[in-house]
């Protein structure tokens, strides 16, 4: 193992101030390494151990990379939209800024990048996001470099964007009515952020899982209008649910986008829905022999 070897490695984490670096950043550090915490901002937070050291740079432009880089053992890879706003494009960040980030690792000395991906990355650009995560994965695979690609469904967790989105959806764009995505029945399998950083450490350190693609989920298989369910029995929000037909939703949101981008799901969001998001029910348990957490929201309230 690199760890024993080394006594606890320099990790650099790439996104360390977003959901997961924010999960992922102490219990790196709790396991007896030394974090390098990379984000646009350059920050710490108040709860980071001693061991956790900040360094400003961005996978935009590459500023900062470099010297963010240089020494440590190892990448995580965690920078990634979910869609495009603000001047920010899928091209730039979650496919020229993973090949800004590995390039730099490479010069650096990097030797192993954990690349965190999602399930459903596929090889279809008329599926912009999921298109742009493979063609990000592509790019660690030809670095050159030790890597292993994560592809987690839903993360669930304090801070999260996917469960929290459905809360606020429920608050602000859905007064009495919540729209649900054809008949609801799209499926996930939500896992903790906790256990995506615990396999993340593993893959670090464990020598033997370069070259691996982990599809990971948790302990269930939830339907989005189950989903929905749980999120306004937690936040006691309730509203009639209302079936909508997807090429109806997509319309709609090919109009939003263009004239009301705050609106709290894309077009490209809705088309994702056709890619499978969930994998088989005992994947993480036989990849990392743990069983990973069941599904708990009990945060949002």
């Amino acid at each position: 193992m690199f760890r024993a070897q080394h006594g606890g490695m320099d990790v650099a984490v790439i996104g360390a101030t977003g959901f997961v670096g924010g999960h992922l950043v102490p219990y790196l550090a709790a396991k007896g390494h030394r974090v390098r915490a990379i984000s646009r901002s350059g920050s710490l937070r108040a709860r980071w151990a001693d061991a956790v050291t900040a360094h400003p740079a961005d996978v935009e432009t590459g500023a900062g990379l470099d010297d963010a880089l240089r020494g440590a053992d190892a990448l995580v890879h965690l920078v990634a939209i979910p869609r495009e706003s603000g001047g920010r494009t899928f091209e730039e960040v979650n496919v020229r800024g993973v090949g800004r980030a590995v390039a730099a690792a490479r010069q650096a000395g990097v030797r192993r990048v954990v690349h965190l991906s999602v399930l459903g990355a596929a090889e279809d650009p008329k599926l912009r996001y999921l298109h742009s995560k493979w063609r990000g994965e592509q790019v660690v695979r030809d670095s050159g470099l030790e890597w292993v690609i994560l592809r987690p469904s839903l993360l669930f967790g304090e801070g999260d964007g996917f469960f929290n989105l459905v809360k606020v959806t429920l608050t602000w764009w859905s007064p009495g009515v919540v729209a649900i995505p054809g008949d609801g029945s799209a499926r996930f399998q939500p896992l903790s952020v906790e256990d995506l950083a615990l396999a993340v450490e593993r893959c670090l350190v464990e020598d033997d899982r370069a070259g691996s693609v982990y599809e990971l989920g948790g302990p269930d298989y939830l339907a989005y209008r189950q989903i929905v369910e749980r999120v306004m029995e937690v936040t006691g929000k309730r509203r009639l649910k209302l079936n909508m037909p997807i090429p109806l939703i997509s319309a709609l949101t090919a109009v939003t986008d263009r004239v009301l981008p705050i609106f709290p799901v894309s077009h490209d969001q809705i088309s994702s829905l056709q890619r499978p998001n969930y994998t088989e029910l005992e994947a993480f348990r036989t990849a990392f022999g743990v069983e990973p957490r069941p599904f708990d929201i009990s945060y949002l309230a």
